[in-house]
């Protein structure tokens, strides 16, 4: 009888550690593609991309207009950055680092401006978008720390399906973050690099979104010092830097 009642002790326990077990341990699908995708990112030493994106612009009256540009970012860690941006209106500007200094120009305009900012890209996209005041759309995807950025709502983050992006099969994948909705297109196959990136900021006026799709992406892109080295237009005239003081807004 000894062995019978063995074998009913270990269906038991076993049965208790199954009840035990919270519900959902099972690695949410959304939540591991999305990680995928940030560690990909996080860790290549360097890339290049080329970003279409579009964005409403909220009038007074309430109505939207929605506006665009292509960016070709080429990002080479720990400490060099370019970003060319062509607006729809064919108005060319853009931004470099190069570890000691960030530098804007408008080559319509034909102005520039310098600032230095001596460290690595993450830290100096930072300052450019919290003490500058700049736009510079999706820059967590260019982040180090993007799987971190992410700790918060990968948890709940969903699959809603998949879809045929340009011919590939993609995981749609959205989530929800404390004053934004969030939807990203992964590729099912190769590397998960993000294709499509729908922001809808549900707390600000109007309820505006920003669109974005990505292409062209090279993981292992020549990318020489000279790319991320600035010189003026000819003829430019150089401006001050705005810095607003910290606590105070712009």
């Amino acid at each position: 009888m000894r062995p019978i009642r063995d074998v009913l002790l270990v269906v038991a326990l076993a049965g208790a550690l199954a009840a035990a077990a919270p519900a959902g341990a099972e690695k949410n699908p959304a939540s591991a593609r999305l990680e995928a995708m940030a560690r990909l990112l996080a860790k290549a030493p360097r890339l290049r991309v080329t970003i279409d994106c579009a964005y409403d612009v909220v009038q007074d009256s309430g109505e939207k207009i929605e506006f665009g540009e292509r960016r070709v970012v080429a990002l080479r860690r720990p400490d060099r950055a370019r970003i060319d941006v062509t607006r729809r209106d064919g108005s060319r500007r853009g931004l470099l680092f190069d570890g000691k200094q960030l530098a804007v120009f408008d080559l319509d305009a034909n102005v520039y401006a310098t600032v230095p900012k001596p460290g690595k890209v993450d830290a100096a996209f930072d300052y450019f978008v919290n003490d500058l005041n700049m736009r510079l759309p999706l820059r967590e995807l260019l982040k180090t720390d993007l799987l971190r950025e992410l700790d918060d709502v990968r948890d709940g983050a969903r699959l809603v399906g998949e879809e045929r992006l340009g011919g590939v099969a993609t995981d749609h994948v959205a989530f929800r973050g404390d004053t934004t909705d969030v939807q990203i297109w992964i590729p099912r196959d190769g590397d998960p690099l993000p294709r499509r990136v729908v922001i809808t900021y549900r707390m600000s006026a109007g309820v505006p979104q920003f669109a974005a799709d990505l292409s062209e992406w090279d993981l292992a892109p020549e990318l020489p010092d000279a790319l991320f080295t600035f010189t003026p237009a000819a003829g430019a005239e150089k401006i001050p830097m705005l810095v607003p003081e910290r606590g105070k807004k712009p």
